[in-house]
């Protein structure tokens, strides 16, 4: 993904997040979404290619068990919240910045980032199919979701 489009993703969360926080709340599945895409075909390539792919691949998996284990213990990251949005637009700058700015392919580095990246799968899945009782809120989260994810690889691999 071009880091034009990271940041116009990235600007636009932030502020519904900030500023918006009862729109947020509806919206939130799209830019989870478009979050997803990015971890899939952007983040997730770069950890798990090189030598390390299987000492990764179990990272990866510990990491999205001990961030559900984590998410349990805190009431599923304090959803429909302030706070919520606050650490999926962290979640999601955090991811972007050190695919921009740390060269971990193929490089030790992509251990620690393999664990974390188990973290932020969860909150981009989180995102998009919430623990909610309200179906009808479920199936427009999970179809904003979708939109998002599409978005996101257009934005990727552009015709």
């Amino acid at each position: 993904m071009d880091m034009q489009y990271d940041m116009t993703f990235l600007a636009a969360f932030w502020i519904f997040v900030l500023f918006l926080e009862k729109k947020f709340q509806c919206i939130i599945g799209f830019f989870d979404g478009v979050f997803l895409s990015f971890l899939c075909f952007c983040f997730l390539p770069v950890v798990l290619e090189g030598d390390f792919f299987w000492i990764a691949s179990f990272l990866l998996v510990a990491g999205v068990v001990s961030s559900s284990f984590l998410e349990q213990k805190t009431n599923n990251f304090y959803y429909g919240k302030k706070c919520y949005g606050l650490l999926h637009c962290g979640g999601f700058t955090l991811a972007v910045l050190l695919w921009h700015d740390f060269d971990i392919q193929g490089s030790v580095l992509c251990l620690p980032f393999a664990f974390l990246s188990g973290f932020f799968l969860l909150l981009a899945c989180g995102g998009i199919l919430p623990e909610e009782k309200n179906n009808k809120k479920k199936i427009k989260l999970a179809l904003l979701g979708v939109l998002g994810f599409l978005l996101g690889i257009a934005a990727i691999f552009p015709i």
